[in-house]
């Protein structure tokens, strides 16, 4: 486990993953606490799958106040908490713990993401069609905001695992009735859908880097220029696909505003304090350009 604590009297946040070296939380969130002066630091925990348990219980004496959770722990987090937040339940994931005087509660902040990184849209994507990509976590939480905050008629949940995608279409079917969902794992038929789609989410780590050249997009599928493309990866700033949506005229949203927003609601958790998201930006970009070997 990787720990930076700078002094015993701050109290401490931090992220915990595995294999998460290049995870840019700690930048933007450093960047927050400085502009508004907090007195916390943040932390970086790499750990293996059997540290997990001793983690989450070390968290409530430690003297912090919270975590983030990243892949491949928000699911796998939740039976050693001691609460979940409805929406955190309902999506069935946690990627933000907040520790009271002992007590840990889960939250899921992803979905408020998605919600601030598509909020320009909503009269677009009401009643339209969706396709979103992936069946993990991520996805769980999109599925969610994309139901819940904008009302589309339709939602296909593209997944090389079928199986996976009819377990999430099942229970958010009896939650969002007004939305219908559909599951494939076929090339053909997700290509079909995504010609009346408004919206096309990738919940995947395809196309992260160091593999900047992939997608997820199958064979013969054509983006329009009418269509929302969303990418939660980050790294790099514009991935293939949203590279390829670009170039066909679409609007795209880039993961960094998932970030952002999911980030923001987990800032505020924290610390009660608004999250300073421009500045949160700048460091962001910056390091990010730094990362591909830019300079500013």
């Amino acid at each position: 486990m990787k720990l930076r604590i700078s002094s015993e009297h701050q109290r401490h946040i931090g992220i915990i993953g595995n294999h998460i070296v290049h995870t840019m939380s700690p930048a933007m969130h450093t960047a927050a606490l400085k502009k508004l002066n907090l007195d916390y630091d943040y932390g970086v925990m790499d750990v293996t799958p059997d540290m997990l348990p001793n983690l989450i219980a070390s968290i409530r004496t430690l003297n912090f106040r919270g975590v983030n959770v990243t892949v491949p722990y928000k699911e796998k987090v939740m039976p050693l908490i001691d609460e979940i937040s409805e929406e955190a339940r309902m999506i069935g994931a946690v990627n933000t713990i907040v520790n009271n005087n002992g007590r840990l509660t889960g939250h899921n902040t992803d979905a408020h993401g998605v919600y601030v990184s598509l909020s320009q849209f909503t009269e677009e994507i009401k009643n339209s069609n969706v396709v979103i990509f992936g069946a993990g976590g991520a996805a769980r939480a999109a599925i969610y905001a994309v139901a819940k905050f904008f009302l589309p008629k339709r939602i296909v949940i593209a997944n090389r695992t079928v199986k996976n995608a009819e377990v999430i279409a099942n229970e958010f079917a009896d939650k969002f009735r007004s939305t219908k969902f559909v599951c494939t794992s076929d090339h053909t038929t997700t290509a079909r859908e995504m010609e009346t789609a408004s919206l096309l989410i990738n919940t995947t780590s395809v196309g992260m880097t160091p593999f900047e050249e992939r997608h997820m997009l199958p064979p013969h599928s054509v983006i329009q220029s009418n269509q929302i493309v969303l990418d939660i990866v980050y790294n790099p700033i514009e991935t293939a696909l949203l590279k390829i949506a670009r170039q066909a005229g679409a609007r795209t949203v880039s993961g960094i505003e998932m970030l952002l927003g999911q980030g923001a609601k987990a800032f505020e958790l924290f610390t009660d304090n608004e999250f300073p998201i421009n500045d949160a930006r700048e460091v962001l970009m910056k390091e990010l350009m730094q990362f591909h070997g830019y300079t500013t």
